[in-house]
């Protein structure tokens, strides 16, 4: 299937300030976490104003469950669930990735755009909070990935080839095993910007790797 750049425009959302705009990462991973047919319930760890659930819930008719620590943004995105007609459908808490709790396998499908940037913090508090990557954070992602998506469902991830190997790790030793990986390129002659990931929860070891993306 070819990435369309535009799959999110089907969107709206509330401004959070220009730090917070929707980027090709949030596209990228609506793209590839096209679910299967047995999947109805959606969790997604770090929402945002709610870009990638509304999407997720518009395109593919599932429910779609957000987690956000931000309150700034935990507001934005509750405001948009009305303004995107979605009620019912998808919901917010405001809540941390790791004190999240929501029943074990409640979800079919997790979803996730981490934060990617490790060398330099933003200025901008909200953004580096948002942005910027602790390795306690890999754990905790993981780790709840683990604990609320059903045996044998799967894990949709779009990552930063910085730090993919230590993502890997844990993914492995939590025993979400990587099934599909597609590498995002900005250009067809420069280096890999993102990474694509989808897992198999308790899955059998077997990699595809998709043919690159390349955005322009």
């Amino acid at each position: 299937m070819r990435f369309d750049p535009d799959i999110i425009r089907c969107v709206e959302i509330v401004d959070a300030g220009p730090h917070h705009r929707p980027t090709h990462a949030s596209s990228l991973l609506v793209w590839y976490a096209k679910p299967g047919k047995g999947v109805k319930r959606v969790l997604e760890l770090g929402s945002g104003v709610g870009t990638v659930g509304f999407a997720l819930a518009k395109l593919y008719d599932v429910e779609v469950v957000g987690v956000e620590k931000e309150k700034k943004l935990y507001e934005k995105a509750v405001q948009g669930i009305s303004l995107n007609g979605l009620e019912g459908r998808v919901s917010f808490v405001n809540v941390s990735v790791e004190n999240c709790s929501f029943p074990p396998e409640s979800f079919d499908m997790v979803v996730s755009n981490p934060p990617h940037h490790t060398k330099v913090k933003s200025p901008y508090p909200l953004r580096s909070s948002t942005r910027n990557l602790e390795k306690s954070d890999i754990e905790s992602f993981v780790r709840a990935t683990f604990r609320f998506l059903k045996n044998g469902g799967t894990a949709v991830y779009v990552l930063s080839p910085e730090n993919l190997m230590d993502w890997l790790e844990k993914f492995i030793l939590y025993r979400l095993e990587p099934k599909r990986m597609c590498f995002v390129h900005g250009k067809i002659d420069r280096t890999a910007t993102l990474v694509l990931l989808r897992l198999k929860k308790n899955g059998k070891r077997g990699l595809v790797v998709d043919p690159p993306v390349i955005l322009s």
